[in-house]
């Protein structure tokens, strides 16, 4: 996680460099803006190609995402109200993600993220508490063996690559930077507010898998929600008898509370990530002639939107699996080798200050951690898809 949240950090950190140094140039000469977006990164690298192939990696990662709030949220409907099965909740809901995807603008939408940061807060709280006090569960287990429940290292470096892929889109910020600069009154400010931010993530994401391992350890599911709701009797249970079979203390309640709150936060987060597809095509000079708001042309592709999202969701229906997927290949192009090759590209095209020699022997290393997750990551989350156990 650490190596991760590092990696990114300083990716980010370039991308402000680069971002600034062409936005510089074009102050002196009296020009507005061109960095206002990640395409436009991509364009002042490497003109149209360079704007091509960012929209092209940024299409197909937020379909993904897209494609894996469906399947979370027909995971969470399927805990909240049981009685159909996950594709068919996810069937059911797709009439609600054609009516998010031609919502003609995201104002009110946008107005509504307090709340979904609110839930994922109470989320978050709900996740610490309840992990630390079922740890008093198991140790008064009488079959109790401590070692077998925790383990301090993975058994192979191997064995981390669905994990390395995870966390690239967990901490994956990075696609915004351009906006954000545009909007602050002094972006020179950006890079303390960044490292902030990231730093706040950092400590909610490693308390919530700290707390998490420590109260559910090897026995934790995939769906924290279902660990946090259902608990094995002994050891004996934990480690070898199936999910549905424990016979130890339930909280029913307590899984349509916590299934409630990320609802929200997907309902509301699922049309903002469409949008950002939906303004690359009417943006983009390739297409935005083809696809001008309001048009029937328009409202076609962001219906064909929908359904390639439906269609990878019914195929792979494990969130984690198709999270770790998507973001085993987009995750380390977006967050680390387009920010580094991009903001390399810029500056020395106009002649700005290049990284020092440390910083570019940290850039080589962070390419290796982004070789993994394309590598290893990419194969381990194929294999959990195709060979699921």
């Amino acid at each position: 996680m650490l190596c991760c949240y590092l990696a990114i950090m300083e990716s980010g950190i370039a991308m402000w460099k680069g971002v600034m140094a062409g936005n510089h140039a074009d102050e002196k000469k009296h020009r507005e803006k061109s960095i206002v977006s990640y395409e436009d990164f991509g364009k002042a690298a490497f003109g149209k190609t360079g704007e091509a192939m960012v929209l092209i990696i940024m299409v197909s990662y937020f379909l993904g995402i897209v494609a894996s709030f469906g399947v979370l949220i027909a995971e969470e409907l399927e805990n909240l109200l049981g009685q159909l099965t996950k594709k068919q909740w996810l069937m059911a809901f797709s009439p609600v993600m054609v009516i998010m995807s031609l919502l003609p603008n995201i104002t009110a939408i946008a107005k509504m993220t307090p709340i979904a940061v609110s839930s994922i807060v109470v989320l978050v709280v709900v996740i610490l508490t309840k992990s630390v006090l079922d740890a008093q569960r198991w140790q008064d287990w009488p079959d109790l063996d401590a070692a077998k429940l925790h383990r301090a290292w993975p058994e192979s470096s191997m064995a981390m690559g669905s994990v390395v892929a995870s966390l690239f889109g967990a901490f994956g910020v990075n696609g915004n930077v351009p906006s954000i600069l545009c909007e602050m009154n002094d972006p020179m400010e950006f890079p303390f507010a960044y490292k902030l931010a990231m730093t706040i993530v950092l400590v909610i994401y490693a308390s919530v898998m700290l707390c998490g391992y420590y109260g559910y350890g090897e026995f934790m599911q995939s769906d924290i929600v279902k660990s946090m709701t259902s608990f094995p009797a002994s050891e004996e249970q934990a480690l070898n008898v199936s999910f549905d079979d424990w016979t130890g203390p339930k909280a029913l309640v307590l899984r349509a509370i916590c299934a409630s709150l990320l609802l929200i936060k997907l309902i509301i987060g699922m049309p903002l990530n469409m949008m950002v597809i939906v303004y690359s095509f009417q943006t983009y000079d390739g297409t935005k002639d083809y696809f001008p708001a309001g048009s029937v042309a328009n409202k076609i592709m962001r219906i064909s939107m929908v359904i390639i999202a439906l269609v990878i969701g019914l195929f792979v229906t494990n969130f984690n699996n198709l999270f770790s997927l998507v973001c085993s290949v987009f995750g380390p192009l977006l967050q680390c080798f387009l920010p580094l090759f991009l903001s390399y590209k810029i500056r020395k095209l106009h002649g700005a200050h290049m990284s020092s020699l440390v910083r570019r022997l940290a850039h080589a290393l962070i390419f290796l951690l982004g070789a993994y997750s394309l590598s290893i990551g990419f194969y381990q989350s194929l294999q959990a898809i195709t060979n699921p156990e």
